[in-house]
């Protein structure tokens, strides 16, 4: 039993339906549910309402709530984007409607098609009780499979990342120990000093970070490759990342394209390509059998360094130097249990939404600075 805080399964399923490029997203539930997630993906373009469910709403159940709302969107997208011939509208339960079993099912054959517009119902059966939040993606995808939006090859393969991804919360990250203590202080300042006196190692830059995330976490790794190169420290550097722009759904595939194009503007090669930004719970594994092939004196790792079991390269070299640079106070710890140093870049979800290419981050703009 995880005490802490976790992640909702209801707000994986509204940024599962993000990334299949939905126009709006109905919460069927009162109105404060999943209020942060819901700003937070406005910020990335995506429309979201609610039906406003209130306590007699509990009793006697809300369907012609949900119905109304429904039309309003459509009324709404059709206003603001008249130029659309289809519309994709996503409806995700919530504790409250689920609990009492209202069928969210139902408006698909009914909004088909209105004012010569084409209506796409994605409906996502989901409450908080469910414990894992990467439960929320998978139901989100199985609606979508029902629907053919997806085909089965590409469920199967988002089913098989999120439980892996679930098992390395479990196992490495935030969900391996019942009450993880938050800690604001990290080793920003020893990790500074590594890089400033390092001179004629082999440095490794390892991006294995999850989807929009990539935007900040790239941002420390370019600015050491630049670092380095102003510096004629004689260090030579080996990019590694999950940035295949061939695997994922349109917007996955669109942001690796996106920071490829950041590496390239920065003339910075990237050495191997593990996989997908959707696949860093296995491209994790393919980074360290390339790590354990180069040998490095130094390893960067940054988005979810738990992913790789990094501890493993002591065994080839006890005096490598390993760093995890990650996201949430609650993962220091993970991360100091496997790593030499960690350093925590506060909210980098929500600076990256919306965002399209390199958000700075807290490292990468020291090492700019010193660089200057």
């Amino acid at each position: 039993m995880i005490l802490h805080p976790r992640p909702s399964p209801i707000a994986a399923s509204m940024y599962q339906l993000r990334d299949i490029g939905i126009d709006a997203i109905i919460l069927h539930g009162p109105s404060g549910c999943c209020f942060r997630t819901a700003r937070l993906l406005e910020m990335d373009g995506v429309r979201v309402f609610t039906t406003a469910m209130d306590e007699n709403d509990f009793i006697f159940g809300a369907l012609e709530k949900l119905n109304n709302t429904i039309d309003e969107v459509i009324n709404y997208l059709e206003n603001n984007d008249p130029n659309k011939d289809k519309y994709i509208i996503g409806i995700v339960g919530t504790c409250a409607s689920m609990i009492i079993g209202e069928d969210i099912f139902s408006p698909i054959d009914d909004f088909k098609e209105k004012n010569g517009k084409e209506v796409v119902i994605i409906p996502v059966d989901i409450h908080s009780g469910l414990n894992d939040n990467t439960i929320g993606a998978i139901r989100t995808m199985e609606t979508c499979l029902d629907l053919l939006i997806i085909d089965e090859q590409e469920f199967n393969r988002q089913k098989e990342m999120l439980e892996k991804a679930t098992e390395i919360e479990k196992t490495r990250g935030m969900a391996k120990s019942k009450y993880i203590k938050p800690v604001y202080d990290d080793d920003l300042d020893k990790v500074m000093e590594i890089l400033k006196n390092a001179k004629n190692l082999k440095i490794a830059c390892v991006l294995n970070a999850k989807k929009e995330t990539s935007y900040l976490f790239a941002h420390p790794l370019i600015e050491i490759n630049k670092f380095n190169e102003k510096n004629k420290s004689n260090n030579k550097i080996i990019n590694i990342a999950n940035l295949d722009q061939n695997i994922g759904l349109s917007k996955i595939k669109n942001d690796a394209k996106n920071l490829l194009k950041e590496y390239s503007n920065n003339n910075i090669t990237i050495d191997y390509i593990t996989g997908g930004l959707d696949e860093y719970p296995i491209t994790g594994h393919k980074a360290m059998e390339i790590l354990k092939k180069i040998k490095p004196d130094i390893v960067v790792v940054s988005g979810a360094p738990h992913a790789l079991f990094i501890e493993e390269l002591k065994n080839i070299n006890k005096d490598i130097i390993t760093i995890g640079i990650s996201d949430g106070p609650r993962l220091y710890i993970p991360i100091k249990e496997v790593y030499d140093y960690g350093i925590i870049e506060l909210d980098a979800h929500a600076k990256v939404l919306g965002k399209r290419n390199i958000v700075k981050s807290r490292m990468g703009e020291i090492l700019n600075y010193v660089n200057k």
